[in-house]
Order: structure tokens, then C-alpha cells, then sequence
């Protein structure tokens, strides 16, 4: 899966034709610009890899333009694309060699450098080898190397309209080809709706080329160029209603357009128990959902037609609802432990359907004000094991967040999304929430006791540890909370009355054997001096919390001594009484 769309350089230059192998500017200026010049605007490189070298004459200083590329499934801005390296990405005024090297290539490839200089941009093709693809079917791409394809094939599904994802196969192979992304017609990528420009539909018999790549164990073409279209002559006009149908049942109606002969309605085997044909009335076909007891389901239905012995298609979508209380709604959210399965059970693809789930969250990867929204943990029990990822949240009502504090550590939400069982290029799995996520409801909680607080006070090596951190002669402004058992009291260092306070050392167990924590010079309970002899003392073996301030002394030998603060702790308990 890939959370941000990437692009990729393609084979066609933007200026003029490849053949032509001429530059231009951003003004349509001649080849030769007066602020910058090249030796060769045209830079080949063997397709068994190699190196060729040019020079720059440059008015002022130089430097080749960042650009989007798609460097496996990453986008990265760069001057050049991955395979290609430049000696030299800048320049000053005068002559420059750059030379170009790339390793060697199964076959063509290309990309356009662009050279600015004084607000001129100078545009380099570089070609490596000859482009000669010769056409393949879908069955041997999926077994062929990591190439260029020319491949013709049906559409079978279209997995998004901005970018030009989708599906085709030409019967020979048992799994669909990935399209990962379609150039438009000038031969460019990106949020161009690629899809509508080239009026591709679900049926249509396409024929396209472009690189093969291999991504999480899906073979796909990347930003293939489109060569030739035949459009289906069966198509679905509209459906009745878009919206998924209720649970309780309903119907929906496809209108469609057929040019060939005949129409033949296929439901998936597996939809067939739910979905059926409710009525025929020339070219609109009317299907009635039964009553759904379980989880969402959808249905992809095929429509096909014949003329002159070749088969055309086209496809709809059919959805319902899920039982209004199933695990996962609104009414009955999984715990974490049933949203983990059910990423594994969906697998690296996000369907459609929307499922709450509620936790306590573990971790907070970010909140960012700047884009309004979150990336955190939830998990059951609020550790931060088998807790499943909320990627890039946003809050109530699904609005932007707007306070870094908003969530925290210990907080119970209930969280709404798509899920989805994400694989990173490494093939590292998580389980989480991706795709149109927000937080549902908040309810916030305690945020975990920090070490040194009355809820976790510090163990006496804590304590030693703290102390030691503070550095030489300094002391904390804030009061911190250390437990253990007293190891002993001297009789010269008991609570009396002439001073008011008692020294002593602590230790986990109460024995000389664990680590030891000085406690000097600390007051009675409910933070006075002791001026009662009547008032109970405490004794070795019994357990205390002393509240105070702790500091790091340094006696007259140069000794550095972790300790309590004198006169500036109490016992804040004794044997978890405290007054």
C-alpha cells in the first residue's frame, strides 16, 4: 500500500520529440540560451551502462532544477531520477564538465534534466539505449524481469480516477495487472485525471506501455502510456442510487447503453445467497438485496455482449449495509484485538466499508497543527503492544486538530475508519486505521504516573539515579516522592525534638545488601518538625515515602552524595499511614 501517490519520469520529453533530441526553455527560447549553454543537449548513455560527459558555459551560478520522481512507490524531489547519476548538481559562472553515468538497463529508458541559470532553464534529454518493446500478454509480465511492456487487455476494475490506477487482464492469466498510475496525454503524472481525460471505462480494450515493478509481491506497470483505446459497446449509464443499499434489503437499478448482441448478467458465485435479478426492462436491470444479518458485503456484477464473436463487458458495483449492532458499527466497536484480525483478514487493500473500534491510547506519533491531523496507537490495555496504528486522524466530527494537547497518553476513544493490514516496502506488516479516519468519541484518561510522582515514587536506585543526573551541587525546584524501608537510625540521628528531624538510609528491601538512598535531615509527618516525644518514631524495617526535594551534594573529600534536600522532605507515610 502507499499512502502518498508517486510519480515517475516518462518517456516522453516535454519539449519537442525524443527523436529530435532538441532543448527549450520555459519561454520557448532557441536551443541556445545567452545565459547558459551545453555542449550537447542530448546525452546518450549505452544501454549496458556507461558514462557520457558535457559542458556547461554559464553566465552566473547554475544548478539543476528539483523534480518529482517515483523512485520505487517513494516520491522523492530530485534533480534526476534514481537510476541516473549528474558529477555535478551545481555550478558557477564560466565552463563545468558534468558527466552522466547509469548502470546497465534491460531495455530504453529516458528522463529530461532541467538547468537553471539566471531565470533560463535549459532542458538536457537523456536517453540510455534504444526503446524496442515488443508486445507481451498479462501472464507473461506477471512471470517476466523488471522491464518496459507494451500489453493489450480489458479493463476489469478502476481503483482510482485521479491518478490512473487500475485493473485489465486478456484472459490469460488467472490474476489481474496492476496499472500504477497513467500518464496523461501530454505524458505527464499526476493529479491530472488521467482517467477521464482518456475516457477509459470498465470493458474497454486498451493497449498501453510501460515499466514493469514488483511491490510488496504485486507486479504492476508504472504510469504506462496509453497507445490505443477500443471502447466497450456495453456500458452502465447509472445506477438508481450510488449509496449502499440498508440492511434491512432494497433494490437498485442499472441503466445501460449496448451495442452488441444481447446482454448476459453475471453475479458472483459468492453474492448469489444475497443478490438477485429482480426485473428486466430492455436495457435496465433491476437487482434486490436480501436482508443483511452480518458484516458489509458488496458485489462487483458483469455485464457482457457479443459482436462479431468478441466479447465486451462492463461492471457495476452493489453494496448494503452492515447489521446496524455487527462487531465493528457504530453500536458495538471491536476491541483492538478483533480490529487487528480483521486488518489481517482485509489484507493490504482498505475496502470500502467503515468500522469503529475502541481502545485506550498507547503512543502519539505526532499531532500536527499544520495538517490538522494525528498519528497515535490505541490498544486495549493502554501498553503499547498489539496496539493497532491510527494514521493520520483526525479529531471529532472529523475536524482538523487544532492543539497538540488535544489526546493523550491513557486517553478511550473510539476511532472510525477504514482498515487495512499496511505493508512497507521492507514487507513489515501493521494493522491500522488508514483511509477517512477520525476520532468518534474521546474520553479522557489518566495519563501514566511519571517516575518520581506519589503514584510511582522513585526505588531507591531510582532515586540515586535522579540525583546523580542533577549534577554537582544542585537541587530540584519541584518535590519528588522516593519509597523503601528503613535500614536503620542512629541514636544521634532520631527523631527528638531539639531539631525536629531524623537521618537515615532506605533501601528496597530494608537490607545493607540493596542499593541505599540517604535520607538526611527530614521532617515528620504532615510535613513539621517533630516537638512531640509522645509522637510515634519511626523504626528500622518500616516502610516510608519521603516527599521532597532531592539534590546531589559534594562533601569536603570531593564525595558526591545523592540525598534528600535537608529540612526540605517529610515522611509523607509510614507503614501507609499518613498523619
Amino acid at each position: 500500500m502507499n499512502k502518498i501517490f508517486k510519480l515517475f519520469c516518462g518517456f516522453l520529453i516535454s519539449c519537442g520529440m525524443a527523436a529530435a533530441f532538441t532543448s527549450c526553455s520555459d519561454d520557448n527560447d532557441p536551443t541556445y540560451l545567452d545565459e547558459v549553454r551545453v555542449s550537447s543537449s542530448y546525452v546518450a548513455i549505452p544501454v549496458d551502462g556507461g558514462s557520457t560527459t558535457i559542458t556547461v558555459s554559464a553566465s552566473s551560478d547554475w544548478s539543476l532544477a528539483s523534480q518529482r520522481w517515483i523512485q520505487g512507490k517513494d516520491t522523492v524531489f530530485a534533480a534526476t531520477p534514481q537510476w541516473l547519476t549528474v558529477s555535478a548538481t551545481s555550478g558557477a559562472a564560466g565552463q563545468t564538465e558534468i558527466t552522466f553515468s547509469a548502470e546497465g538497463s534491460l531495455d530504453g529508458r529516458a528522463c529530461e534534466v532541467l538547468l537553471n541559470c539566471a531565470g533560463k532553464t535549459q532542458h538536457i534529454n537523456v536517453i540510455q539505449g534504444l526503446s524496442t518493446v515488443a508486445s507481451a500478454t498479462v501472464a507473461e509480465i506477471m512471470a517476466g524481469p523488471e522491464k518496459t511492456y507494451r500489453v493489450t487487455g480489458t479493463v476489469t476494475r478502476i481503483a482510482n480516477t485521479v491518478y490512473g490506477n487500475w485493473y485489465m487482464n486478456d484472459g490469460t492469466s488467472a490474476e489481474d495487472l496492476y496499472i500504477y498510475g497513467t500518464l496523461d496525454k501530454a505524458g505527464k503524472a499526476g493529479q491530472n485525471n488521467s482517467i477521464d481525460a482518456w475516457g477509459i471505462e470498465v470493458g474497454d480494450e486498451i493497449t498501453i506501455e510501460g515499466p514493469k515493478q514488483l511491490y510488496n509481491g504485486t507486479v504492476e506497470l508504472v504510469n504506462v502510456t496509453v497507445i490505443a483505446i477500443n471502447k466497450s459497446l456495453i456500458k452502465v449509464d447509472s445506477l438508481s442510487t450510488t449509496e449502499a443499499l440498508p440492511a434491512e434489503g432494497g433494490e437498485v437499478t442499472a441503466h445501460l447503453t449496448c451495442k452488441g448482441d444481447g446482454i448476459t448478467v453475471v453475479i458472483p458465485d459468492d453474492a448469489k445467497s444475497w443478490l438477485n435479478i429482480s426485473a428486466l426492462n430492455g436495457g435496465s436491470i433491476s437487482f434486490r438485496a436480501l436482508p443483511n444479518e452480518g458484516d458489509y458485503r458488496k458485489a462487483t456484477i458483469t455485464f457482457r455482449t457479443t459482436s462479431d464473436g468478441k466479447e465486451y463487458t462492463a461492471q457495476a458495483t452493489i453494496a448494503q449495509e452492515a447489521k446496524p449492532n455487527a462487531p465493528g458499527s457504530e453500536a458495538l466497536p471491536f476491541t483492538v484485538a478483533e480490529a487487528i484480525a480483521k486488518c489481517k483478514e482485509i489484507g493490504n487493500t482498505a475496502g470500502d466499508q467503515i468500522y469503529y473500534a475502541k481502545g485506550k491510547i498507547s503512543s502519539i506519533k505526532e499531532v500536527s497543527i499544520s495538517y490538522g491531523n494525528a498519528t497515535f496507537n490505541i490498544s486495549d490495555d493502554g501498553q503499547d503492544v498489539n496496539a493497532l496504528t491510527c494514521f493520520r486522524s483526525k479529531f471529532l466530527n472529523n475536524e482538523a486538530f487544532t492543539d497538540e494537547n488535544a489526546i493523550q497518553v491513557g486517553d478511550e476513544v473510539v476511532v472510525c475508519g477504514k482498515l487495512v493490514n499496511y505493508k512497507d516496502k521492507d514487507g513489515n506488516e501493521t494493522p491500522e486505521f488508514s483511509g477517512n479516519v477520525y476520532i468518534y468519541s474521546l474520553k479522557k484518561g489518566n495519563a501514566p504516573a511519571e517516575p518520581g510522582s506519589l503514584e510511582k515514587p522513585f526505588t531507591p536506585a531510582e532515586a540515586n539515579a535522579f540525583c546523580m543526573s542533577l549534577g554537582e551541587g544542585n537541587t530540584t525546584e519541584d518535590d519528588y516522592y522516593v519509597k523503601g524501608k528503613i535500614i536503620s537510625i542512629a541514636d544521634n540521628n532520631q527523631f527528638g525534638t531539639q531539631y525536629g528531624n531524623c537521618t537515615f538510609y532506605i533501601s528496597a528491601d530494608g537490607t545493607e545488601a540493596s542499593e541505599q538512598f540517604y535520607i538526611f535531615r527530614t521532617l515528620y509527618l504532615g510535613n513539621v518538625k517533630y516537638s512531640d516525644d509522645s509522637w510515634l518514631k519511626p523504626k528500622a524495617g518500616d516502610e516510608v515515602i519521603i516527599c521532597g526535594k532531592l539534590t546531589l551534594y559534594k562533601d569536603k573529600n570531593g564525595n558526591l552524595i545523592p540525598e534528600t534536600s535537608a529540612n526540605k522532605t517529610y515522611i509523607y507515610s509510614l507503614n501507609g499511614k499518613t498523619e
